[in-house]
């Protein structure tokens, strides 16, 4: 079983989900906050509202105004004054003072005053049994607001010991902070709930394309190399990586199909000198034969597997070039030195196929492999003098540099390529006159070979003809920067 946080839908969804739950809660908790304290805001101004009024209408009833002063110029008590005369026996509040401080229902208000010993001067009927005083202290007035389970206090105390507490019942208030808090999160639940539904929607359109590349990765990687992706959006990141595996996919077919053709090539290629060797044995074995037979048998066959130990060493030098196993060394090599030597080692050959061969050597210098590069002109001339006119013509040979680049040039007055030829000369096993080829026991390699080599040195091998007229092959490298250049040779 599948565990789900393995899947990057899953992954996504939870961080997508989990960031928004803190941006949620991140605005709805300092919103909820400040709705609190603006409520026990509210609460406190209440209180001191209240507080003030009981103490103005104390005030007024224990120094009531003289007949014939004004009550605005009468004399305050001092606290002192104020807390003796509250001492000196019962008061009675005034009806619009009394209700404020009245009942028990949700919301009652309730006050009570005492003296540094704690005695009671005076309270209302229903100030709860637990209430607490704060002590007397040394400033002249201290003042403190506090919550008391479900009730909010305001404290007053004084140095003369004149203390009071003013509260109220703030279950009402409570209970709408709880329905405000339940509506938060209610609202914290909705929009988190919501943005998973939507969240879980963008992320499946998100990944789709990545499940249509596992599907389809899948399926190739099961045999059907003609399967690729569907790109729908290229602009995006995930249809670029579309782009390149497509592309890789398409390069990983044609290598397969090369692969193929190349196996079907070779097998084909060795079977029939493996068939001479097999009927030339069992022809021979089958009777006495004379010394003059048995030599003829012997260098047919010895011809034979010359011809497949060519084929094979071919074999081996592409699939050298074909791996990542060839040097990524390179060494200063003249062009111009590795030409001249395949030339004088050419010439026999050229006089046995009565073709002159002939060169100019001006040098070009450039980095690469020499062993590789001698390998690659080698077949370009080698190439150039096998298909000629039978008896006559020429082959001219160049090197030199142009527009930066090393150049060795292989041109020929035979009898050219036709244009259907062109495009596949430099395939494997490709033969543009397959019979007299076969007959010549060349084995449509050596093109190949030179291509193979060009492209890991990163240049540039091009064939021209016209049918009739000769062809032209020229290789292009990239010119090495030295001080020192060999004069012109010619051969």
């Amino acid at each position: 079983m599948r565990f789900p946080l393995r899947s990057i839908r899953w992954r996504l969804q939870i961080w997508h989900g989990l960031i928004l739950l803190l941006v949620v809660l991140g605005f709805c908790m300092p919103a909820y906050q400040l709705a609190h304290d603006n409520q026990l805001q509210r609460i406190d101004k209440d209180l001191t509202m209240r507080e003030r009024t009981l103490i103005r209408s104390l005030m007024d009833i224990l120094r009531p105004a003289a007949p014939g002063e004004n009550a605005n110029d009468k004399r305050l008590l001092s606290f002192s004054e104020f807390v003796e005369k509250l001492r000196t026996g019962p008061i009675t509040l005034p009806p619009n003072v009394a209700a404020l401080f009245h009942g028990t229902e949700p919301g009652h208000a309730y006050f009570s005053i005492r003296d540094k010993e704690g005695r009671v001067l005076l309270q209302s009927d229903n100030v709860p049994g637990d209430l607490e005083f704060l002590p007397v202290t040394r400033e002249e007035m201290v003042e403190r607001s506090v919550t008391v389970g479900s009730r909010r206090e305001l404290h007053r105390s004084s140095a003369i010991g004149f203390r009071v507490v003013v509260g109220r019942d703030i279950t009402p208030d409570l209970e709408e902070m709880r329905r405000l808090g339940l509506s938060v999160l209610t609202a914290v639940g909705g929009v988190s709930l919501l943005a998973l539904v939507g969240g879980s929607w963008l992320v499946g359109r998100a990944i789709r394309p990545i499940k249509d590349i596992s599907h389809t990765a899948t399926r190739i990687a099961e045999g059907n190399l003609e399967e690729r992706i569907n790109i729908a959006d290229t602009a995006s990141e995930l249809g670029k990586l579309s782009e390149v595996l497509n592309g890789t996919f398409e390069r990983l077919h044609e290598a397969f199909e090369r692969q193929k053709q190349f196996t079907a090539d070779a097998s084909h290629e060795l079977r029939t000198p493996i068939t001479i060797l097999i009927t030339e044995s069992q022809r021979i074995l089958k009777r006495e034969r004379t010394p003059e037979e048995y030599r003829e048998v012997i260098h047919t066959c010895l011809d034979t597997s010359q011809r497949m130990s060519a084929l094979v060493e071919a074999l081996l030098v592409l699939a050298r070039q074909d791996s990542s196993e060839t040097s990524t060394y390179r060494e200063l090599c003249n062009l111009a030195d590795i030409t001249g030597d395949i030339v004088r080692r050419q010439m026999p050959l050229a006089k046995e196929l009565g073709v002159e061969l002939s060169c100019t050597l001006d040098p070009a210098c450039c980095e690469g492999i020499s062993t590789e590069l001698s390998i690659l002109i080698s077949n370009l001339v080698n190439n150039a003098l096998h298909h000629h006119h039978a008896g006559g013509g020429h082959v001219w040979v160049t090197t030199g540099e142009r527009d930066g680049h090393a150049c060795v040039t292989v041109r020929d007055d035979g009898p050219g390529i036709p244009a259907e030829d062109l495009p596949h000369l430099f395939e494997r096993f490709y033969r543009v006159d397959k019979a007299r080829s076969r007959e010549l026991g060349r084995s449509g390699l050596g093109l190949a070979i030179a291509k193979a080599i060009a492209d890991n040195h990163q240049a540039k091998i091009t064939a021209t003809s016209e049918h009739g007229k000769g062809a032209t092959f020229e290789l292009k490298m990239r010119a090495a920067k030295t001080g020192s250049r060999d004069g012109n040779k010619e051969l």
